[in-house]
């Protein structure tokens, strides 16, 4: 013997719908897989650093965004314009990137002996193109689940390595040379994107 409950709609315990149907056979779920909200940081102005051995936060390049259920998810998009300070011919700087916050922790590459644990690095060699005027454009995505309700804050950390013995430098939003030249000299935006997808 089978049993037939038949309803329009499935409501949790706040009154949110579920599911509903409309009797045709056609159902509509909840939200789940949807972007519940989308905030923004933009970042105009310049930065710099040589800071090799350790991490240093990109001074405007954090995001603040709450989650409305601990099942969401937060879909992390930076776009961050970079440049290094290389030094001779041959001689190459290696920009190295990870975020802070929610679980991005686990955002990195596997350990392998004393190599560095980052989320993205960028190599700059000084070679065949002026690199003292090169800014380069890098987009990176991670989907974090931060597991709370609570305002969570990511930030995109910096820092750098060369293959010359000197200290080596990282700039965003400018050229590593600044030249004041309508050829080479610029000043771009980056920026840092949280969206809340349902889960």
């Amino acid at each position: 013997m089978s049993s037939i409950l038949k309803v329009d709609q499935l409501q949790d315990s706040g009154g949110n719908n579920l599911v509903t149907s409309n009797g045709s056979g056609v159902i509509t779920s909840s939200a789940f897989g949807k972007v519940l909200q989308v905030v923004q940081t933009v970042k105009t102005d310049t930065f710099s650093s040589s800071t090799e051995t350790t991490w240093i936060d990109i001074t405007g390049l954090s995001i603040t965004i709450t989650p409305s259920s601990t099942s969401s998810k937060i879909l992390l998009i930076s776009s961050v314009v970079s440049s290094a300070n290389v030094g001779g011919s041959g001689n190459i700087v290696n920009l190295q990137h990870k975020y802070t916050g929610g679980n991005t922790a686990n955002f990195v590459g596997d350990t392998a002996s004393s190599r560095n644990r980052v989320a993205y690095a960028i190599s700059h060699k000084n070679n065949d193109y002026n690199a003292s005027q090169d800014g380069r454009p890098y987009t990176v995505t991670y989907l974090d689940s931060p597991n709370t309700t609570s305002a969570v804050t990511y930030q995109l950390q910096g820092r750098t390595g060369d293959n010359t013995g000197t200290t080596s430098e990282m700039y965003v939003n400018q050229s590593s040379g600044d030249t004041d030249s309508s050829a080479y000299g610029f000043r771009a935006v980056s920026t840092i994107t949280a969206m809340e997808i349902s889960g």
